[in-house]
């Protein structure tokens, strides 16, 4: 059975993982292979011969197209790929080759990963991957537990976060978050009831600026407190709402995402901890940062197509520079100071759907028939009928209670 774990995350966008490895024996390709599936599993987009090459295939440029191409590269580090790529033999020694002038030119790479399986050499890694962290998976017993902090570094969700910096002692403390002295769900329904007075049923709200309105009423201040954030959203995940921001008409800022309203259905369909709201928003102009990125292609895969920027003194700039601190601005390298401002941004329709943490909502074996049916309002098989009817008879989650 494939591993899966559920890690919440703000990137959008697939990880495209290659694998580098030598052919050492049918139990290795085999062992390769279920790590491949493994991540696949857990919505990483493994690159392998084993699944990607044919007979005729041309392997330098699968070699090479991998390499480049890929966010990280995973290198199954034993005694005999360490050999060949130390002696430039083979396959594995011309990814070698490759991997250590781009190591030259970016020396502060994390995007090779050494997965060391049974290597006896010292150092257990290449040459050109030696002083490498790397993750050891030789204990066959201790698989599991490697692959999940595999998978949060992938992810760059760390397993145990940085704690938050405290105060400094001698500035006096800011005002305490209040504490949430009911339910989420409890909390939500008057929420709920605030922002749509009235409404039993469902009711539709068509014009953006209401329908921005009517979020803005539902998702004032607080929205976090100091024992829970009790307002989230789904999607094809899940992520706590702290904060919002209008900056049009039809126009939220929601934490880092950009939402261009088209419209909202505000849905209480009986019990207070069924209430929820869908809301779908328009397509936007892609920022610029990514010229080359297949829209229509990553809308067929995810059934929508977002792009993850920042903004810095009125510029779009990259992710990756974001990630990095700095940024080229007019040719010259930018210090960004902790002033950009991250931002997620859908270039095709998309929706999703704001309910409390502790709704029927948030249930694990309805994940995937949760996506599928928000694609489906997006493509016209679904509608907000039959998604109502189905939370209807959805277990009620005990942290409604």
């Amino acid at each position: 059975m494939p591993i899966s774990w559920k890690v919440n995350i703000v990137a959008a966008e697939e990880i495209k993982v290659f694998i580098s490895y030598s052919h050492d024996s049918d139990e290795h390709k085999a062992w390769v292979l279920k790590l491949a599936s493994d991540l696949r599993a857990n919505g990483l987009d493994a690159i392998l011969d084993q699944w990607d090459l044919m007979l005729g295939s041309n392997l330098p440029r699968f070699m090479e197209q991998g390499l480049s191409t890929s966010d990280k590269v995973l290198v199954i580090c034993t005694d005999n790929y360490n050999q060949k790529s130390n002696d430039g033999k083979g396959g594995v020694g011309y990814e070698g080759q490759i991997l250590t002038a781009e190591l030259y030119r970016k020396q502060d790479s994390v995007k090779y990963i050494p997965v060391v399986r049974g290597a006896t050499t010292d150092p257990k890694t290449p040459t050109c991957l030696d002083g490498k962290m790397y993750t050891d998976f030789t204990n066959p017993d201790a698989y599991d537990i490697n692959f999940k902090h595999l998978i949060h570094d992938l992810y760059g969700v760390k397993l145990e976060p940085k704690p938050a910096l405290g105060p400094r002692p001698f500035l006096e403390p800011p005002k305490p978050q209040p504490k949430l002295l009911q339910s989420s769900a409890a909390f939500f329904s008057e929420r709920f009831g605030q922002a749509f007075p009235g409404v039993r049923g469902i009711q539709w709200f068509d014009d953006p600026k209401v329908a921005v309105d009517r979020l803005c009423l539902l998702l004032k201040d607080p929205l976090v407190f100091s024992n829970t954030s009790p307002i989230w959203w789904w999607r094809n995940g899940d992520l706590q709402i702290s904060s919002i921001r209008r900056e049009s008409p039809g126009f939220l800022l929601m934490d880092s995402d950009e939402l261009q309203v088209k419209k909202v259905a505000a849905v209480d369909i009986g019990a207070y901890w069924q209430q929820f709201v869908y809301v779908e928003v328009l397509p936007m102009e892609p920022s610029g940062v990514y010229p080359d990125r297949d829209v229509k292609r990553r809308a067929e895969t995810r059934g929508y197509c977002s792009e993850e920027f920042a903004l810095f003194r009125g510029k779009c700039i990259s992710r990756e520079e974001y990630d990095d601190g700095a940024a080229v601005i007019d040719e010259e390298v930018v210090s960004l100071d902790g002033n950009a401002e991250l931002r997620t941004r859908y270039l095709t329709p998309y929706n999703f759907i704001i309910a409390p943490v502790g709704s029927c909502i948030n249930n694990q074996d309805f994940d995937g028939e949760r996506v599928d049916m928000l694609d489906g309002m997006l493509n016209g098989t679904c509608t907000i009928e039959e998604i109502a009817e189905r939370v209807r008879v959805l277990p009620k989650n005990r942290d409604a209670i």
